[in-house]
Parts: structure tokens; C-alpha cells; sequence
């Protein structure tokens, strides 16, 4: 009960201490329900008057097609009552439900104690950067955007050339430019961690033009083709609040004193003052690595997966999945596959791109690396996907921090020259 705007007695304010949701899991329609019967056979399992209900959406769709035969869709539905979602979900719990009680936090900045001196400089116009800098420019931060590619106007004609038999742009390419590697490929949006900052940042897509599916598919997928509007719009607005993005600035290193940074230097020997920087310099900026490296940075090897991508017919892979009578309402379907090798080895599919196309995704002259990636509509003949292994420093031939650099080179030269220049194919 709050006091009123002109004095008490006033106007009473209801007010939740929490922002509570009701999350219904293993909600099972068919193929040819509608949408909406989840979200009330959701409400039915709580039990509660429709009065009682605030908002109820799905979090979450999934498909089953376990059973060719039944194939179906398998929902987690959030739901936010006037009052009592603790006590109700409870209750739920205690007669077999699968429901769970989840406080839903709000994405908030924390501010440091002072004043900065100078803007925050972000290097990398990428996906952490991009939200990064969405998130500084929303706080009154006016960040400055460095981004050693093109934009992306810019950025489609170079890699369409590229494509298209021209020589590589070592700068802006499938890899550099606005809205980083993702932009060229595929557009899918897939983490392995339960952030709410991950929410956050598919509810700003969708703000920006992407699909509101996105909201609820268990792997979300914009398409390369769409996205590239998504990124520009997003741009805007940063630009909008005070900040500032700068193309084909490439930060070279960084200025310290006394151990604490005091400016970057860019690639053409200019200087930008700052205190904070962002480093969002993605997985491609090798020369930036080193570049960080030789200054005294800390670093230490990791390991990673290195592979090859394989394509097939996608209605192979449809009949594999859904059968041979599946509807056609179901799209191109995606695989997953995993396997241990005899030695140990983690052996797995990633990337999978229904309806998709493998690509030269090269970022270095004399170095082939491929990707796969699909357009929105996924209609492409083929599907493809990366089959990968598992390597660690003890494969990389060195103890140093960037061996594995090295490492991914030679294979890229080998395939350079396996390929004659360009991507190397061996048909089953």
C-alpha cells in the first residue's frame, strides 16, 4: 500500500516484491492443435481461475519426432498470476506437475562509485559488441565503436565478390565487419547458459526486426538474409542515444601507464583516449592476439574443435528425421550427432544448417576455413553441418599461449592447397 500522489489517505497501489512467473513444462500439443491450446491446458494443470491470470505466454517450443508416427510439440509455458504463484506452483509440485517457480530480474547496469574521464571504447562490432554498446548507449555512456570491416552495405558487396571468384579482402570479409562472423553465418542464436541476460538480448532482436519465434523455439534462427536489416537497425539506435560507430578502425594495441590503460592505438598510428575498453575482437582477430600478447597480457591455451563440413540432400534428412510422410508444415529438419572416439576424443555435429550452403568464410590470404549458413526461409536442397573433434594444447606441437593458432593455420594452408584455392570437396 502505497501513500497517494497528494497526501494519505490515496490511492492504493498493489505492488509484488517480486516479479514471479509460473514456468509449466512437458506441455504436449500435436501437429495440428493450435498454439494457444498450450497456454490453456498450462492454466488447467495450475488450476486457477482465468481472473487470477496476469499474462501467460510460451517460453519455449520443441519437437518431438521421436515417434515418426506421432510426432509432436512439447511446450514450456510461463505464467504470472495477480498474486500467489509461489503457493499455486506448490501445489502443483506436490500432485506430480512439472512446473517451476522462477523470479524474473530485470537487466540493470551497475554504476561504478565515479565519473569516467572519457567514453568507453568497445573493439568489435560483433554480437558482444553490438549489445555491449547497446546497453552503454542506453546508460548515457556514448560508447565509441571500433570495427576493423566494413559496414554492411560495404561488407555484402566484398564477400559477394569474394564468392564470386574475386580476390580476399583480408579486412572486411565473412569474418570482419557489422555484425560479425554470425551476419554471414546463419544467424542462429544458441547458448549454453541460463542468463536472463540471454532473454534480454532476444527480446532486443525481435525489437529490431527479427521474428518473435525466436522467443520461444528451443534454437532460435534468424537468417543471414534478415539479419543484416536487424544489425543495421540496432546500429542506428546506439547511434541515437550518443554513440558512435566507426568502420574500417582497426585496433592495433593499447596505450598503459603504471599498469592501467590510458588509450587505444588504432592501426593507422591514431590514439583515442580512454580508460575502459571492451575487447569483442571475436575469434578471427589473430593479429590482434598476438598484438595483445607481445604487450604482457595474460594468456593461456585453450581447446577448441577443428573439423569439416559435410552436406546432403535435405529431404534425405527430412525422411530421416519425420518419415516419409511427413507434413510439410514442419520445415527443413536439423540433426544432432555425437561420438567418443576409442581414445577419448569428443566427436560431434555443430552448426547444423537446414535448407543451407557451405561458404568460404577465409579471413586470411593463402587460408581456407568453411562455414555453413542458412537464409530465414531454409529452403535451400541441401543440408550440411560441421562434423568436429576435440583437440587440447597437447596437440598444438607447442607450449605457447597462441600455439593453437598455428595450429588452425597449417590445416587452413593444407586446405588451401588441397582446394587449389577454393573449398575442397570429396563426395562420398
Amino acid at each position: 500500500i502505497k501513500r497517494g500522489a497528494t497526501g494519505f489517505p490515496g490511492a492504493l497501489v498493489l505492488q509484488k516484491e517480486e516479479n514471479m512467473a509460473i514456468i509449466v513444462n512437458s506441455i504436449i500439443t500435436s501437429l495440428t492443435e493450435d498454439r494457444q491450446e498450450a497456454i490453456r491446458k498450462a492454466v488447467g494443470i495450475l488450476e486457477v481461475p482465468e481472473p487470477l491470470v496476469q499474462s501467460a505466454y510460451i517460453a519455449k517450443t520443441s519437437l518431438d519426432a521421436r515417434r515418426r508416427g506421432d510426432i509432436r510439440f512439447v511446450h514450456s509455458v510461463s505464467v504470472t498470476l495477480a498474486d500467489g504463484e509461489a503457493r499455486v506452483a506448490e501445489r502443483a509440485q506436490a500432485k506430480g506437475k512439472k512446473v517451476v517457480l522462477r523470479v524474473e530480474e530485470p537487466l540493470e547496469a551497475a554504476f561504478g562509485p565515479g565519473k569516467l574521464s572519457h567514453r568507453p571504447v568497445i573493439a568489435g562490432f560483433g554480437p558482444a559488441g553490438m549489445f555491449a554498446g547497446l546497453l552503454l548507449a542506453k546508460n548515457g555512456y556514448a560508447p565509441l565503436i571500433l570495427e576493423r570491416g566494413g559496414d554492411m552495405d560495404s561488407r555484402v558487396a566484398s564477400v559477394e565478390r569474394f564468392w564470386s571468384g574475386g580476390s580476399l579482402d583480408p579486412e572486411t570479409n565473412v569474418q570482419f565487419g557489422e555484425g560479425g562472423a554470425g551476419t554471414f553465418s546463419d544467424g542462429k542464436l544458441t547458448t549454453r547458459i541460463g542468463d536472463p541476460k540471454c532473454a534480454w538480448v532476444l527480446r532486443e532482436f525481435v525489437r529490431f526486426g527479427a521474428p518473435e519465434e525466436i522467443l520461444h523455439r528451443a534454437k532460435p534462427h534468424i537468417g543471414t538474409d534478415r539479419l543484416r536489416s536487424v544489425v543495421k537497425r540496432l546500429r542506428a539506435e546506439i547511434e541515437s542515444l550518443g554513440g558512435e560507430v566507426r568502420f574500417e578502425s582497426r585496433v592495433e594495441t593499447f596505450r598503459t601507464e603504471n599498469g592501467t590503460l590510458t588509450g587505444v592505438i588504432l592501426s593507422d598510428g591514431s590514439v583515442i583516449d580512454t580508460e575502459t575498453a571492451v575487447l569483442a575482437i571475436g575469434h578471427s582477430a589473430r593479429d590482434t592476439f598476438f598484438k595483445l600478447y607481445e604487450s604482457g597480457l595474460h594468456m593461456e591455451a585453450k581447446a577448441f574443435a577443428v573439423g569439416l563440413r559435410v552436406e546432403h540432400p535435405q529431404e534425405l534428412i527430412n525422411q530421416s528425421q519425420y518419415g516419409t510422410l511427413h507434413p510439410d508444415s514442419l520445415g527443413a529438419a536439423p540433426y544432432k550427432v555425437t561420438a567418443r572416439t576409442s581414445g577419448g576424443r569428443g566427436v560431434y555435429s555443430f552448426c547444423m544448417c537446414p535448407g543451407g550452403y557451405v561458404v568460404n568464410a577465409s579471413s586470411e590470404p593463402g587460408r581456407i576455413a568453411v562455414n555453413g549458413m542458412s537464409y530465414s526461409g531454409r529452403n535451400g536442397a541441401n543440408a550440411n553441418s560441421a562434423i568436429i573433434v576435440s583437440v587440447t594444447p597437447a596437440d598444438y606441437g607447442s607450449d605457447e599461449p597462441l600455439a593453437g593458432i598455428g595450429f588452425q593455420r597449417k590445416l587452413e594452408e593444407k586446405a588451401f592447397s588441397a582446394g587449389c584455392g577454393k573449398i575442397p570437396v570429396e563426395r562420398y
